[in-house]
């Protein structure tokens, strides 16, 4: 069934990436105010600059595919019959070209509805003609399964989920505002939410890691599991099973990875609050060819201010050092997330792990540079020399976009020469439809930021002591 009209994604061209900055128009056919050929020399020369290793990407195997349905769906109620009346003939007018009497007895004559025929745009429109417009283009065979409704007098709403025939899967949602007039119930507002796309629709394998790295010139890439996907938040089942799931994600991604030993690096990933944790950190060093782990606080619902949650991740971070593997740490979480965060993550846990890589990904952010608080702490201890900042390192993963403003991008590069470009890592994050993929994003990184090319070089350079 579709819901939703089609939108096909935009692709970008990541072709025409290199920096213009400084470039004179030509004042006629091949004619540059004091010749071009320096500047048409060095925007060369800054296309040619490509990372050696691309730090942060991902995989998604069949078990965590299996584990991205939503929560189950509220359960079905049943409505009294004159309610019940107005789902059915709601049905049977999308499927059919219903007369106009139809119509007129199922909408109120001031009803409006969302206007999805456009989308991404939407709309509230109103109107019989639009009304009817939109009300018809929910294509045939959806079936309104409510799960929630109230009445007040002549007022009410019914709410549910729209499934196709034959299907128990929730394709969209849907709230109907009702009016009673003359003793029927009639629709006075509807509204159709559509089931975003799963991010994943089959697993993404490393050959699809090795097609962005062939695309954009780079040799190497770090392949993070998505493992503490399966322990975020709510447990499936008992918390047994949930390990034996990550247990088999992490596996499958060290499979994968081990078919291109000479391109790609395995980190598992595990959520450190878990009973299990340091378990699958020992097993995961074990198994030939990972490096580290991968850790996700928000993911995860680690709350660096939790006492409790501290301990944890102080036991973990412990281990980690004892085990020699390099932690891949996103750091920011959902919720008045700032200085305090690192303050703790600088002094309650990096003194614990003293001797092994600490990559802190998207600059201590989620990602769009969107925690400047957070990373100053970092930069100002490294300002000041702080012993335990040895061995941390930033990715760079979306964290520069086609949106931001001048001043948020010449932020970013202020904070990169204040870290230190040594240890600045680049990185993609994973090739789905809402992320450029990796030749687009080192192009835009390239072609945004106001660096030097030979600053460019050292990050492009820079390889983790972790894959050295």
């Amino acid at each position: 069934m579709r819901i939703w009209p089609s939108i096909l994604p935009v692709v970008l061209s990541a072709c025409a990436a290199v920096s213009t900055v400084g470039i004179s128009r030509p004042s006629g056919p091949g004619e540059y105010p004091g010749g071009a050929e320096p500047v048409i020399a060095n925007v060369r020369r800054r296309a040619q600059i490509i990372p050696l290793v691309d730090h942060h990407e991902h995989i998604m195997g069949p078990v965590a595919i299996q584990m991205q349905v939503q929560n189950p769906s509220i359960p079905t109620i049943t409505l009294p019959p004159d309610l019940d009346r107005v789902l059915k003939e709601r049905e049977q007018f999308s499927r059919t070209e219903a007369p106009q009497a139809s119509f007129e007895r199922l909408y109120a004559g001031t009803a409006q509805i969302l206007d999805f025929t456009d989308a991404p745009y939407l709309r509230w429109v109103r109107g019989a003609r639009n009304v009817e417009r939109v009300s018809r283009s929910l294509t045939q065979g959806a079936r309104y399964v409510p799960n929630q409704y109230h009445t007040d007098g002549t007022i009410g709403f019914v709410a549910g989920v729209m499934r196709g025939a034959g299907s128990e899967e929730d394709e969209a949602y849907f709230v109907l505002g009702l009016k009673r007039e003359s003793g029927v119930w009639k629709i006075m507002s509807e509204q159709v939410t559509p089931q975003p796309p799963l991010p994943f629709a089959k697993p993404l394998t490393a050959d699809r890691i090795i097609e962005v790295l062939d695309d954009a010139g780079i040799q190497r890439a770090v392949v993070l599991s998505a493992a503490f996907w399966l322990g975020g938040g709510r447990i499936q089942g008992s918390l047994e099973e949930e390990h034996s799931r990550v247990r088999a994600e992490n596996d499958w991604v060290v499979a994968q990875v081990g078919r291109f030993p000479n391109r790609l690096v395995a980190f598992c990933g595990v959520n450190p609050l878990r009973d299990y944790a340091i378990a699958e950190l020992r097993r995961c060093a074990t198994l030939p060819g990972v490096r580290g782990m991968k850790l996700h606080f928000g993911n995860s619902r680690v709350d660096l201010l939790n006492p409790v949650h501290l301990e944890s991740l102080r036991a973990f971070f412990r281990e980690a050092n004892a085990r020699r593997m390099a932690l891949v740490v996103h750091l920011w979480v959902r919720g008045g997330y700032g200085r305090a965060h690192s303050e703790v993550f600088l002094n309650q846990l990096l003194p614990l792990a003293p001797d092994v890589t600490i990559q802190i990904a998207h600059l201590a952010g989620s990602g769009g540079f969107d925690s400047d608080s957070a990373l100053q702490v970092f930069a100002d201890a490294i300002t000041t020399g702080d012993p335990r900042m040895q061995n941390v390192y930033f990715d760079v993963a979306t964290d520069v976009n086609t949106e931001q403003p001048a001043e948020v991008i010449a932020l970013i590069a202020r904070r990169l020469r204040q870290i230190g470009l040594r240890r600045i890592l680049f990185g993609a994050d994973t090739p789905i439809l809402d992320r450029p993929p990796t030749l687009q994003a080192w192009a835009t990184f390239r072609r945004r930021l106001p660096l030097t090319n030979q600053e460019l070089e050292i990050i492009a350079a820079n390889v983790a002591p972790y894959l050295r």
